[in-house]
């Protein structure tokens, strides 16, 4: 290692200490706000109320060292203009636009439309005003390497969803972009010839990682939130595509460096939409069926789920850092493809090729089986809309809550008999506000909080964990318009 490239460390301990010492600070000032995790949802893996401030700190923390060491007149500012058109000044630039609406979601709430139309203006900037390319993509193209930026910008932006989906246990997503951090870092040192700007932005991006997984290590104080996984997942790939290989590769080598060390979040956001299509489901609605959920189904605790993922972006990780130093090849791809059809068939996405059985019990295809599914969301979605336009007549109750309950219990009894909830009650206390449907069959209850102290208890006719996902879709959106939230709010 030579002399110029021990500097780059200087940026990850720096980054690391700047993080970690600011986090308690901020998650006292985040609690100091009135900011809380109001969310009701049943994807929820916590308890508690957990500040969602990390992406913030971390964007402060590693924004502050990386400008630091590229702006004035620094050795490292002499190799990197800032204000010209730079492909790491498009990284940065459009990290920070993208960690600025992740933050706005965290601190207001926006719908998942507008979040992707202002991620792709973030990407735009960096891609078509700033300059941030692809190289190994317009070699790869050839005679249609005019496609590149608008394939980078698609890049780029399905990063970020794929970044923030990941984001689902505690470090989960911390640690995978962490170690794609340390492979664009290791990729810069072994090169004859580094490239010390990317050293310094992703040595900086590592330790400011590091140091906000001190507090997000299970059990987490504080989660990255929206700010977090939206800065890191533009900055993570933007700079995945400036690394090279230290021997001259063919182009598909090179384009397969940033989706190597990408795999698995690309994988779980690509199953998210294959899932979300054949279901019915609107392909921005969450669900409780990612990877990590499917390992906590299959009895993982929190920290092993975290470190068997930990370690599978690892593996991929070493097939690019394979490929970096030249040993790789057609064989390391090759593996790299067998590898996530054995995770996706391990965790059973296969199924949903097969005939599964509807919610009555009944043997219905696939189609049928999301015609179900498309109709009992539009019932839910006219019930929302109907309810909203009585909001007035509510008011003017002596209780809005239990009159907005008393309007909603009829129609909602069958829809909930058809997901496998015969029976409901809403409760204030050891009090029953509305109690609908027959509870006679049930096999247990689910207890879930609502806002103003009061409690849903649901009557389940099979067990939580046998619950198909469709199910579960369907029923956290009930729960959602009983707590008179909307689809987007947290």
């Amino acid at each position: 290692m030579s002399a110029e490239t021990w500097v780059l460390w200087i940026a990850a301990i720096v980054a690391f200490v700047l993080v970690a010492v600011a986090m308690p600070w901020a998650i006292r000032g985040w609690r100091a706000l009135g900011r809380s995790d109001r969310e009701i949802s049943l994807r929820k893996v916590h308890q508690g109320e957990i500040a969602r401030v990390g992406g913030f700190v971390m964007m402060v923390g590693i924004g502050a060292v990386a400008f630091r060491g590229l702006v004035g007149t620094s050795e490292l500012s002499l190799v990197h203009e800032w204000l010209s058109r730079n492909p790491l000044s498009g990284a940065l630039l459009g990290a920070l636009l993208c960690g600025l609406v992740g933050l706005y979601d965290d601190l207001v709430g926006a719908r998942a439309r507008v979040k992707l139309a202002l991620q792709l203006f973030a990407a735009g900037v960096a891609v078509f005003a700033v300059g941030l390319r692809w190289p190994a993509m317009a070699e790869l193209l050839g005679p249609l390497a005019a496609l590149e930026p608008v394939i980078t910008l698609g890049f780029l932006v399905a990063s970020v969803n794929a970044i923030n989906l990941s984001d689902g246990l505690d470090g989960l997503a911390g640690g995978n972009t962490a170690i794609g951090f340390a492979v664009v870092l290791a990729a810069t040192l072994l090169h004859p010839q580094p490239d010390l700007a990317l050293g310094w932005v992703s040595a900086a991006a590592l330790g400011g990682v590091l140091g906000f997984l001190v507090h997000n290590r299970h059990p987490a104080r504080v989660f990255m939130g929206d700010a977090g996984s939206y800065f890191l997942g533009f900055l993570l790939p933007a700079l995945l595509l400036q690394i090279a290989p230290v021997p001259e590769r063919v182009a598909i080598i090179d384009v397969s460096l940033p989706l190597l060390v990408l795999a698995l979040p690309l994988l779980d956001m690509g199953l998210s939409i294959a899932r979300r299509a054949a279901r019915g489901q609107p392909i921005f609605a969450p669900d409780s069926d990612h990877i990590h959920h499917r390992l906590l189904a299959r009895g993982f605790t929190h920290g092993r789920g975290v470190a068997v993922l930990w370690l599978t972006t690892g593996m991929f990780a070493g097939l690019a850092l394979l490929n970096v130093i030249g040993v790789g090849g057609w064989w390391t791809l090759t593996g790299a493809g067998a590898g996530l059809l054995v995770v996706a068939g391990l965790l059973g996405y296969h199924e949903l090729l097969r005939h599964l059985p509807a919610f009555t019990g009944d043997r219905l295809v696939l189609r049928d089986r999301r015609r179900a599914v498309v109709e009992l969301l539009a019932d839910l979605d006219r019930l929302a809309e109907e309810t909203r336009r009585k909001g007035h007549d509510f008011k003017d109750t002596e209780d809005p809550a239990l009159a907005r309950w008393l309007s909603l219990a009829p129609a909602l009894t069958p829809i909930l008999g058809r997901i496998g909830v015969p029976g409901f009650e809403l409760r204030r206390g050891t009090a029953t506000a509305v109690k609908c449907g027959d509870d006679s069959q049930a096999w247990g209850f689910l207890s879930l909080p609502l806002p103003q102290g009061a409690e849903l208890r649901l009557a389940l006719v099979a067990r939580l964990p046998e619950l198909q996902p469709e199910q579960l879709v369907l029923l956290e959106r009930v729960v959602v318009l009983l707590a008179d939230q909307s689809p987007s709010r947290r």
